[in-house]
């Protein structure tokens, strides 16, 4: 089939985007037999690993892509790792199509095709499905709209990349990458070491080969792209000054101002004035649509390996004050010339760039740990901190942590949103009533940060490395290492961190006095295989010791299925592994954004199935829904107490 006809087809086909996936792969995981559901692209990012299609190997590396048809057998082996995105489509002709569409999609449906490439353009592909991706988080009507688009957009890149590939032998260079990523995100924010990193190079390389290539280094090429599309909308639209430099991707018109004048020698009103002929500089015009800011309202799974790819700024119809203004300039400014070393605080912060491989471990500074007012250094996930005394405006970044500081009566001035609930859980929202909602895990908004003025900020590497410099300059800033399972690791941080060891170890000790109190009264019950599994639109896993449930089922040493008594954290699931659901009992739970259905579809459709039907737990009617966030993504000290709760209700013991 040549590249005409299958390019005629996808025009004229109706796609439908079935699921969008981001996994990592380590040594020792292996995806065996999975038959595609849909048709799907499977793209590379990072590691290697020997993949198999309908028997086919293919060996690949950074940037691969492969496709294949609905029902073909996938098979990886990462070779030691492999991080990797996959698309799921679907794509039929409408019912009216003319004949011979019809007859060429029969003799040659490109979406049962198999083939794959290694990509000479890789950062325009990524960027495209990073963006889907992330807007698959249980995604709105409008967000659907985008993603499709995004799609679209993709597959208009993939062709294009392959229909250059016989004409262009050699992979494209660093500088012609970095310059067409800037000509197509100008309007966002870009940082250099973020840049570098999409290129898989130093931050002084791409300066170096920037600055032989084109005279001038990237920061002074993209300022200089972004002052050109500036002038344009000044001379073309009749936008207003902010609505201009937002577009152009600076949030605050008076830094860009500045830049403005720097680089033509007026202001912005000047410039306007004098290409429109209006004498009045400053002055509001006529306004054109504004661009849509958006972040993610769902993400799930509490313990998942998401790696954001930097923050989605939003902004309000109000000013934030003076001084949260300057925070957010110099913040740009900073990430804008791509500073590689670490900033300290004046006085509390003198947090290091460095990891730390410890996250929960901290150092008092002073003896006398009584005294409230004693400097503490704390190291954490990015390096170590000096706080002092007990801080009175904190701001939480994750679900768990949110639930680690309402057990120490710690009531923030600001937090992410519950994965579940308008906003919050419903075990927390009556504690968190007036409390502000500054995003989610996945997106927090650091304009709304700065406008509380924190004088801490607690966060997660896994969530938000991306952005800790960022929220190290509106106030010192504490990061935990990960979201394993065992909550209790995060929570000895955090509670070094507010200065609040005794009420921390208090209810610490209550908890386990509890877990100890009940495991000495589980006697036979113990013996009970307990099956742990979720099920989304997208995905049905089967949970395993380093989980959240995990963790405290092996604490009250309750038995675990051969599958699930594994120390690690899930196994996705095909129906032909569904026996390894089996147990002496099923918990089960259930993420659907509301209003959706999707999920309880695949709910249905897999305990319909024989094979669900045929086991133990079905057997004997032990299949037992739970809550979603008490069982999983919440996380935290509250949800261990309730879960702990209706595991001794459960199992009735007294």
């Amino acid at each position: 089939m040549n590249q005409s006809e299958h390019i005629l087809l996808w025009n004229q086909a109706s796609i439908r985007v079935m699921d969008v996936r981001h996994t990592m792969m380590e040594r020792g995981e292996e995806l065996r037999s999975y038959r595609l559901p849909a048709s799907a692209f499977l793209y590379t990012t990072r590691g290697n690993a020997e993949v198999r299609l309908d028997g086919k190997t293919v060996l690949v590396e950074r940037f691969h892509v492969l496709h294949g048809g609905k029902g073909m057998c996938l098979d990886i082996v990462p070779e030691p790792f492999l991080e990797y995105y996959i698309i799921l489509y679907k794509a039929v002709l409408p019912l009216q199509s003319r004949r011979e569409l019809v007859q060429l999609m029969e003799q040659h449906d490109p979406f049962q095709l198999q083939y794959s490439f290694a990509s000479r353009q890789p950062i325009a592909l990524l960027d495209k499905i990073q963006h889907m991706e992330r807007e698959w988080q249980h995604p709105n009507v409008l967000d659907q709209l985008y993603i499709k688009t995004m799609f679209y957009q993709f597959i208009h890149e993939l062709f294009q990349q392959l229909s250059n590939q016989d004409k262009h032998a050699r992979k494209a260079d660093y500088v012609t990458q970095a310059i067409r990523y800037m000509q197509e995100h100008y309007a966002k924010r870009i940082a250099l070491d973020e840049l570098a990193e999409l290129l898989d190079c130093s931050v002084s390389y791409l300066s170096r080969k920037f600055k032989q290539a084109i005279g001038q280094s990237p920061i002074d090429y993209l300022i200089a792209l972004r002052i050109g599309k500036a002038k344009e909308l000044l001379l073309e639209t009749e936008a207003t000054l902010q609505e201009i430099a937002e577009s152009v991707g600076f949030p605050d018109d008076s830094y860009f101002n500045r830049i403005f004048k720097k680089h033509t020698g007026m202001s912005l009103g000047q410039y306007k004035a004098k290409v429109q002929n209006n004498p009045v500089p400053g002055s509001r015009y006529a306004l054109v649509p504004r661009r849509l800011k958006r972040y993610s309202e769902y993400g799930y799974e509490n313990h998942s390996h998401y790696k954001e790819e930097g923050p989605l700024f939003m902004y309000r119809e109000s000013k934030i004050s003076m001084m949260a203004a300057v925070i957010i300039c110099f913040t740009l400014l900073l990430s804008a010339c791509g500073a590689g070393t670490s900033s300290t605080n004046a006085t509390t912060n003198t947090s290091s760039a460095s990891p730390s491989s410890n996250a929960a471990a901290s150092t008092p500074a002073a003896t006398d740990t009584a005294t409230a007012d004693a400097s503490r250094v704390i190291k954490h996930a990015m390096g170590e901190v000096t706080l002092t005394g007990t801080p009175e405006r904190v701001v939480i970044l994750t679900n768990e942590g949110t639930e680690a500081l309402l057990a120490v009566g710690i009531k923030p001035v600001g937090a992410v949103q519950s994965w579940v609930g308008d906003p919050w859980y419903e075990h927390i929202k009556n504690e968190m009533e007036d409390v502000t909602v500054v995003g989610d895990e996945l997106q927090p908004n650091i304009e709304l940060i700065a406008s509380l003025k924190p004088d801490l900020i607690i966060g997660n590497k896994v969530r938000q490395e991306k952005i800790y410099e960022q929220l190290n300059q509106i106030a010192p800033t504490v990061f935990a290492e990960d979201l394993a399972g065992d909550w209790k690791i995060n929570f000895k941080l955090y509670i070094q961190a507010v200065n609040k060891q005794d009420e921390g170890d208090k209810a610490m000790a209550d908890f386990d006095k509890r877990v100890a109190e009940v495991k000495a009264k589980i006697g036979d019950k113990a013996a009970t295989k307990v099956s742990v599994a979720r099920f989304s639109a997208s995905q049905v896993r089967i949970y395993q010791k380093q989980t959240f449930s995990g963790v405290l089922f092996e604490q009250l040493g309750f038995a675990r299925p051969e599958s699930q008594d594994v120390d690690s954290f899930i196994e996705v699931m095909s129906k032909e592994s569904i026996p390894k659901m089996d147990g002496d009992v099923l918990f089960y739970f259930v993420t659907e954004a509301p209003g959706q259905t999707e999920a309880a579809k695949v709910v249905e459709e897999w305990m319909n199935d024989p094979l669900f039907k045929n086991l133990d737990v079905a057997k004997n009617n032990k299949v037992v829904q739970v809550d979603e966030a008490i069982w999983n993504t919440a996380g935290g000290y509250k949800a261990a107490n309730l879960l702990l709760d209706e595991i001794v209700d459960y199992f009735d013991i007294q």
